[in-house]
């Protein structure tokens, strides 16, 4: 369906909300405003908040070579159910996302299965691997190609990121960073603290992470080049960051749902479900990341969707596989646990879900008459369980399972295309 009209509409658009209807006509705005009705199929929305649809710019869908977990059509699908409209998928694929017929093979998959706008990384070093950088002259040249990024594996050698930075400076892109320092894990499997000393289990230090953004930073500092942070966890980090914003740095950085939701106290019964990377850390870090995301240090909010099969994560909790999947309840989570808790505003998240990734990628999150329409309509008033049964992913991997949230997409419109998600399956 691309011909509608959208009435009584809670548009969010330039950072305030405004009551109107909106008419689609093929896809296109066609007017925003006080409209007439008009013989289209029409939905009242009854207040009900129309948005730009999410732009998540860290997504794991594990095709090709690890089919089994996820894949684009099943992650994509998830993107769509959870409003999203555009997702970035990371590079630790099989083969790596690190040359251009890999990059060329993903994008026809890409053409052939997915949901929503779907774009990828490159890898910053061949096969992750940390020793040789990829071609990047190249593979910046692909359209499909918005950055470099070797998540999963932060880059250890100092000389090698030097030489990314300054080389992904000349093609004019941007390294979105998994930051971790090896040689400070020793094992572990969560954060290092209360939980851990508790039960007896190996913590990952916070300086796993930031010892490496700061590396990082004084690269940038050297050739501006645009450089991000991916799933920032610990206070030290926000404080770097914040720090070299107020330098004027062309850097920025991303937090995940679970990281703004949960802490190492949060965990149950030692559930692999809980364990991720980086881990869920500190009540003081989770109040540094909220504070970090209300003061505009933290622009984007990230999934961090993760994948893994039920026999993966059926493992103790540390031989289990990092990661939880994400993009489906990204929204509803954060709604729950920071919109209706006080912590953040309303549009503070949105702003993080939208137009910051968007500033960060280079993308567009406007609403406008004559633009394609990418609107997500969600009822803020929706309280609803997570179930397994629910999942339009191929993995169930996370710890909200059977926890009650508030606030769920019920339509996405992707490409001009209208998808009621409470009464069709795609």
């Amino acid at each position: 369906m691309d011909t509608f009209l959208l009435k009584n509409a809670n548009l969010y658009r330039y950072h305030k909300f405004e009551m109107c209807d909106i008419y689609v006509e093929k896809g296109i705005v066609k007017e925003i405003g006080s409209l007439d009705e008009k013989d289209v199929k029409t939905f009242d929305l009854d207040g009900k908040l129309v948005v730009h649809n999410f732009i998540d710019m860290h997504t794991h869908l594990r095709e090709p070579g690890f089919e089994y977990k996820e894949t684009i059509a099943t992650g994509t699908k998830s993107a769509l159910y959870g409003g999203y409209g555009t997702i970035v998928a990371m590079a630790n694929t099989n083969p790596c996302m690190d040359d251009t017929l890999a990059i060329e093979d993903f994008n026809n998959r890409v053409k052939k299965d997915a949901y929503v706008h779907t774009f990828t990384y490159s890898a910053i070093t061949e096969c992750l691997k940390g020793e040789k950088v990829v071609d990047i002259e190249n593979n910046v040249l692909d359209p499909i190609v918005v950055g470099f990024s070797d998540d999963g594996k932060g880059v250890q050698n100092n000389i090698i990121m030097d030489e990314a930075m300054r080389r992904i400076k000349d093609a004019d892109s941007i390294i979105c960073a998994h930051c971790e320092d090896e040689s400070e894990l020793h094992g572990g499997c969560i954060h290092e603290g209360v939980y851990a000393r508790n039960h007896h289990l190996i913590g990952i230090n916070n300086a796993s992470e930031y010892k490496q953004v700061a590396r990082d930073l004084d690269i940038v500092r050297k050739y501006h080049n645009r450089y991000h942070i991916c799933h920032i966890s610990t206070k030290e980090t926000v404080d770097l960051l914040k720090k070299a914003r107020m330098e004027g740095l062309p850097v920025s950085g991303e937090v995940t749902p679970h990281h703004l939701s949960l802490t190492d106290e949060s965990i149950k019964d030692c559930h692999p479900n809980y364990k991720m990377n980086p881990p869920v850390r500190s009540k003081e870090d989770l109040e540094a990341l909220i504070n970090g995301l209300n003061e505009g240090v933290i622009t984007v909010i990230s999934t961090d969707h993760a994948p893994h099969s039920r026999e993966e994560k059926a493992q103790p909790i540390q031989k289990a596989p990092f990661g939880i999947i994400g993009l489906q309840h990204a929204f509803s989570i954060i709604n729950t646990y920071c919109v209706e808790t006080g912590k953040v505003k309303l549009n503070t998240v949105l702003d993080a879900l939208t137009t910051g990734p968007a500033h960060v990628l280079r993308f567009d999150a406007s609403i406008e008459v004559g633009k394609k329409a990418e609107m997500t309509i969600i009822d803020l008033n929706k309280t609803f369980t997570i179930t397994e049964e629910s999942m339009q992913s191929k993995s169930i991997n996370m710890p909200f399972i059977g926890t009650q949230v508030k606030g769920k997409v019920i339509i996405n419109i992707v490409d001009g295309k209208l998808y009621n998600l409470e009464a069709m399956h795609v």
